[in-house]
């Protein structure tokens, strides 16, 4: 068990962290380690947060060798004089293996650490780097069982989730909110049409990154084949704004990526505000909090829902499940 009143563990400690922008949550988790007593420096992976970046490095970020590689240079030398006690990278995609490199021999006392919150499929050239970690942890129960550098640990929820109103006046019986990557489209127009049939409330909020990608998509993708721009945001949602409506929400659907095979940050979130799960995602059976009553487990292909499941009664599970999987925990799991 981790022994949340060892706080004591970071005070004073020097992080350097690298992140690209997923939604805040690297901010959060700088924040909460700030508050455990570190004083942490955080930079963006990418050396700018757009469209092309993004893409490059995803393809083949020998493409852009010369500017990450000047982007690194430059932070290595801007924290030279620092003697930092642990490096964390979430996800690491970005960084050269000779940068990284470079970076380990500057701060020969620190600890590095990785955490993946992506499958290997997604973004396989980080396998390169992994010897030069101190420790590597995943999401990916998979990844995990097939590569030795890599141990277990799901993603969390941020307190504000455990913090959500259990109040029965409730708005929506389903909603779901996230990215539209694969076939998410496809799967939430579906469930518009079961909850229209069964006179359903239900909140849907799709979101993508750029205009571009929705032309793109509408072009290549047969999910995209019917889709419209009004079915979509460009603008995502605050966070403030996501828990207020989960908080109205009787349950929340979550749909993985077809190859990923860790559970999504929102499913975590969902056992952290005691809401009611509609998942794609078979393997979340084997997890400790699993409970068929609040948990569905449903059919990407041939999605079916029940009104026994969504005017049933959340359980609750022992508290030791809940906290296993805050923030807390997760940081004293990640950095051992």
């Amino acid at each position: 068990k981790v022994c949340l009143n060892k706080i004591y563990m970071f005070h004073g400690k020097k992080i350097l962290f690298f992140s690209a922008n997923f939604f805040g949550y690297q901010n959060e988790i700088a924040a909460k380690l700030n508050f455990l007593g570190a004083e942490v420096k955080s930079y963006d992976e990418r050396p700018k947060n757009t469209f092309f970046y993004k893409a490059m490095i995803r393809l083949d970020k020998r493409l852009l060798k010369k500017k990450l590689e000047k982007y690194y240079g430059e932070i290595i030398d801007d924290n030279s004089k620092i003697e930092l006690d642990f490096i964390f990278f979430l996800k690491a995609e970005a960084i050269t293996e000779d940068k990284l490199k470079e970076l380990k021999e500057s701060q020969p006392n620190a600890k590095l650490i990785l955490y993946m919150w992506d499958s290997i499929e997604n973004c396989p050239s980080v396998q390169k780097l992994f010897p030069l970690f101190d420790t590597i942890k995943s999401f990916d129960p998979v990844d995990v069982k097939e590569n030795e550098h890599l141990t277990f640990r799901p993603l969390f929820y941020l307190d504000d989730y455990r913090r959500l109103n259990q109040s029965r006046n409730l708005m929506y019986d389903i909603t779901f909110i996230g990215t539209g990557h694969t076939d998410r489209y496809e799967i939430v127009s579906k469930f518009k049409k079961l909850c229209d049939e069964k006179n359903l409330k239900y909140y849907f909020f799709i979101y993508l990154q750029d205009l571009k990608i929705f032309y793109a998509r509408k072009m290549f993708s047969k999910a995209f084949r019917f889709a419209k721009k009004d079915d979509f945001s460009f603008k995502p949602l605050l966070k403030e704004d996501i828990l207020k409506i989960i908080e109205k929400s009787k349950c929340v659907l979550d749909i993985e990526r077809p190859v990923q095979r860790g559970l999504t940050m929102r499913t975590i979130e969902i056992l952290g505000a005691r809401k009611k799960l509609i998942t794609t995602n078979k393997d979340i059976v084997n997890y400790d909090f699993y409970n068929s009553t609040n948990i569905l487990v449903i059919d990407r292909e041939d999605p079916k829902i029940t009104l026994d499941f969504i005017e049933g009664t959340y359980i609750d599970i022992p508290v030791e499940t809940y906290q296993k999987y805050s923030i807390n925990y997760w940081i004293h799991e990640v950095f051992n």
